[in-house]
């Protein structure tokens, strides 16, 4: 138990500081080369700049982890290799799963929260860096950040708006449409705006102009109202459209489009491998973690343990370029989104899982 806490003690040290790292010098490159035009043009404040870069932060940390996971395992392994003290450990009877468990246990611990990370303040944030763009610092109104014309269908109705304000989360012009059993018109209603009522989880129309209609299509009464409650739950319609960035929206929010996007006969496979990403990726602080401790360990004591440094990184780097490669073969159809995001995890555990038995068998 003393050296689990002395070893989480000195991995966490250099996760926070590799991570702190990385963001320093992924800022530094992007300001330097936005610095020469993008800023300048606009006139941008350095207060602009500071919150430009710092509502980018949770993305960033999000992205990094796996990789200052990797770095500070391979870290921290070797200067315990080098001291001895793995050595007496194997020594006294400690195989390594169980010397490398506390960092194991820990870089789960690292991959749920950035799942949660992911899952509640990235969307907000990069939501917010799209103010900071269009408004702060291109001085451009509020309506360029709007989407264009697009619907959504509900139980017996449809949803249709001219623009969405992602901002406000609000729709502009829009148009809902009750059905018959039939489907025949039994209501149209017209508004100047649409608003997510939280407490119903739908989207109720404000100062609404409602229209009537009986089964044979004649007109049968108009009248107004304050407001008007849906039935479409669809939040937000933004993920309707194709290109528009999944870091916008959390799981929940992309489950709940693609469920309503299914009962309309939509085809999102690209929103389809978003959402199984969303919950495989997290994984890959605990898989970086998993096959750099055996790498790290395979000849601590001697010099070509940096060959297996080298072999380790090249390998995150196939994890990364085989998850996109299928991500984009799940868009095109020609594998299962599902497949395309839970594959390359399992295959990288069970690859970690031998090179782990394979060096316990030689200690």
């Amino acid at each position: 138990m003393i050296f689990a806490r002395y070893l989480l003690k000195e991995f966490l040290r250099l996760y926070l500081g590799i991570c702190s790292t990385f963001l320093f010098v992924y800022c530094m490159i992007d300001f330097l080369e936005k610095n020469t035009r993008y800023f300048p043009k606009y006139g941008a404040t350095w207060l602009v700049i500071f919150e430009y870069y710092l509502v980018q932060t949770p993305k960033m940390f999000v992205d990094i982890s796996p990789f200052s996971v990797m770095f500070s395992a391979i870290i921290t392994t070797w200067i315990f290799a080098r001291s001895g003290e793995i050595s007496a450990l194997r020594a006294a009877g400690q195989s390594i799963r169980k010397i490398c468990s506390p960092i194991l246990i820990f870089s789960f611990a690292i991959g749920m929260t950035c799942f949660l990370i992911s899952e509640f303040i990235v969307p907000e944030a990069m939501l917010r860096l799209q103010k900071v763009e269009t408004v702060k610092i291109e001085k451009s109104e509020l309506s360029q950040m709007f989407l264009e014309s697009q619907w959504v269908r509900g139980e017996g109705s449809i949803l249709h708006f001219k623009k969405l304000n992602q901002l406000e989360r609000t729709l502009i012009d829009p148009e809902y449409i009750v059905l018959h059993n039939r489907n025949e018109v039994e209501q149209i209603v017209f508004a100047r705006k649409a608003v997510f009522d939280q407490k119903r989880d739908v989207w109720s129309l404000v100062d609404a102009r409602v229209s009537t209609f009986s089964e044979a299509g004649e007109l049968l009464s108009t009248e107004k109202v304050s407001a008007f409650p849906t039935n479409v739950a669809s939040q937000p319609p933004k993920l309707l459209r194709e290109g528009v960035s999944s870091d916008l929206v959390s799981y929940r929010e992309l489950r709940r489009v693609l469920s309503e996007s299914r009962s309309s006969g939509g085809a999102m496979a690209s929103r389809e491998a978003d959402l199984y990403q969303k919950l495989s990726s997290p994984f890959a602080n605990l898989l970086f973690a998993f096959f750099a401790l055996p790498f790290a360990l395979r000849r601590e004591r001697q010099a070509d343990t940096y060959i297996g440094i080298v072999v380790c990184l090249l390998t995150a780097a196939m994890y990364s370029g085989g998850s996109a490669s299928l991500r984009t073969m799940a868009v095109s159809g020609s594998v299962s989104p599902y497949l395309a995001a839970w594959c390359p995890p399992l295959l990288f555990l069970c690859f970690g899982v031998i090179l782990m038995l394979r060096v316990d068998r030689r200690s």
